[in-house]
């Protein structure tokens, strides 16, 4: 099986000239390494390309482990099998994927004036700590919160550089978009209309008398309640699983992103890396360029 051989693209996408030539080097020895021609350059942007190459399924293996290591700082790398590259189904994590924050935690920075909530979250979000008990007690903490504070404190939230604009491109180009959130509804909704997300999915937490009561109704969003929602997308779409990407950078994203046919992992946590197709920690537009969408093609 793993001498089959696949047409792949690899995408460099880096932040500063400097890195583009060295990694486009390093690129370069690594296709000499394992006897691979490349067959085509295509450049995306100024410091952006794909690189269409054959690999067998070992090679391309190997070259995606190398892709995550440090050798690479500096620059967003893909490699896939050159095939369905254009999403139509994009499911996407808020809290430190979307925005630049933990909501939750800044709700106990603003409001409460401590670190009981971020504490919890940390653990939640690196696998320490089951994410539904987490999620439960950092709510409890909550009780008693008027919603106008909460309102009040979502000025705070800086969007993710370029977020709005992959989200713009993708709807242009018919993707349905969710925002799929462990948060709650509160800020979501405010943040995914902002954005502009076809779709928003996220906590209820529950009020009396504009009173947070320091419960959630319904189920939880968890890492299996992102996964079942993109499921069920795909199903009411009439798409299938080679239609979809999912980016996120916490413990709960990784279900929908070993799921998604482009698992993408922003900034995240370490288990979230192993799992995922490609990382980016550099550019958002890395999602657009990874599907070969160039310049032109992006809206600003």
């Amino acid at each position: 099986m793993n001498k089959k051989i696949i047409k792949a693209v690899i995408t460099l996408v880096s932040k500063n000239k400097e890195c583009y030539l060295i990694h486009s080097k390093k690129i370069t020895d690594l296709l000499k390494k394992y006897n691979i021609k490349n067959i085509e350059t295509n450049k995306l942007s100024s410091l952006v390309k794909d690189i269409f190459i054959n690999i067998n399924l070992k090679n391309f293996e190997k070259i995606k482990l190398n892709f995550k290591s440090k050798d690479f700082e500096g620059s967003d790398l893909c490699i896939q099998e050159n095939v369905f590259r254009k999403k139509k189904i994009v499911a996407c994590d808020m809290d430190k994927t979307a925005i630049c924050i933990e909501t939750i935690d800044l709700i106990g920075k603003k409001i409460l004036k401590n670190n009981l909530i971020s504490e919890l979250t940390l653990k939640a979000m690196n696998g320490t700590v089951n994410f539904d008990r987490s999620i439960i007690e950092r709510t409890k903490i909550l009780k008693g919160i008027p919603i106008e504070e909460i309102n009040n404190i979502i000025g705070h939230i800086k969007l993710t550089k370029d977020v709005d604009t992959v989200i713009k491109t993708m709807n242009k180009n018919g993707c349905h978009t969710m925002l799929i959130s462990g948060g709650y509804d509160l800020i979501a909704n405010v943040i995914g209309k902002r954005i502009g997300f076809k779709e928003i999915i996220s906590n209820k937490p529950i009020s009396k008398n504009g009173i947070l009561t320091g419960e959630l109704k319904g189920n939880i969003i968890n890492g299996k309640g992102k996964l079942n929602f993109l499921k069920n997308t795909i199903e009411a779409r009439n798409a299938n699983q080679n239609d979809t990407l999912a980016i996120g950078d916490g413990q709960n994203d990784i279900d929908m992103i070993k799921f998604a046919s482009m698992g993408i992992s922003w900034k995240g946590y370490p288990k979230v890396n192993k799992v995922a197709n490609a990382l980016a920690n550099y550019s958002f537009k890395s999602i657009l360029y990874f599907q070969g969408y160039s310049d032109k093609d992006i809206i600003i």
